[in-house]
């Protein structure tokens, strides 16, 4: 049985999203983000205590952007990802990897800014700064979306997920809002899939990806 490891609403949420889109059968290990450690196994499969992470028997895989494509390999069925040899993968590829190595990263110094620095005088320029990176990255979305129905040209990817997740944190942050049309049409879109909605409904979140109730995980209290 599929062991997800996840904090419902973090970034597991992409990997939960792709394994209901799968039709998989798993078993959600849910981590408390304040005691890790207490996840049974959790410190196992994920050294670095970070989500999401996958047990699948022997198999292990950590990183938001392996766990998708692993997804997408092991439920060959589903669709996630153009077979391996069919050169139109490269584009779930690259923007897999893109999200999880770029639009990913930038959201750090806005949420976290005390992950960087110690100085507090210092969080303001760093929010400043990563709202001009993400908005710099929501513009390339929006150009590369242009004229396309997925980030894949036809086909829905594990990408659209990780997309779909990483625009979505733009609602909890007043006045930010990452490309235009196109960004928004795919957000949408890829909203009202089956498997991603199920997902939105396991983890509490509504259709802007923002918590119910922002003080629990996996139903019950964060203190």
């Amino acid at each position: 049985m599929i062991e997800p490891f996840q904090i419902t609403g973090s970034s597991s949420f992409a990997a939960r999203a792709a394994l209901e889109e799968a039709g998989a059968e798993y078993v959600a290990v849910d981590v408390h983000p304040r005691r890790r450690e207490e996840a049974p196994g959790f410190p196992q499969v994920a050294p670095l205590r970070r989500v999401p992470a996958i047990r699948d028997g022997e198999v292990v895989v950590t990183e938001t952007g392996a766990v998708l494509l692993w997804i997408a390999d092991r439920f060959p069925d589903a669709g996630l990802a153009p077979a391996v040899g069919d050169p139109a993968r490269a584009d779930p590829y690259r923007w897999v990897m893109w999200t999880a190595n770029t639009l990913h990263t930038a959201w750090a110094p806005l949420f976290v800014p005390e992950l960087l620095t110690d100085e507090d005088t210092a969080f303001d320029g760093l929010r400043a700064k990563a709202r001009t990176a993400l908005e710099r990255h929501g513009d390339h979305l929006e150009r590369a979306l242009a004229g396309r129905e997925w980030l894949a040209g036809e086909r829905f990817s594990v990408a659209d997920i990780s997309v779909f997740m990483l625009v979505g944190w733009q609602h909890a942050i007043a006045d930010l809002v990452l490309g235009g049309p196109a960004v928004e049409a795919r957000f949408t879109r890829v909203g009202a899939r089956p498997g991603v909605t199920r997902a939105r409904a396991l983890d509490g979140l509504d259709d802007r990806l923002v918590r119910h109730d922002p003080h629990l995980r996996g139903g019950k209290p964060i203190a």
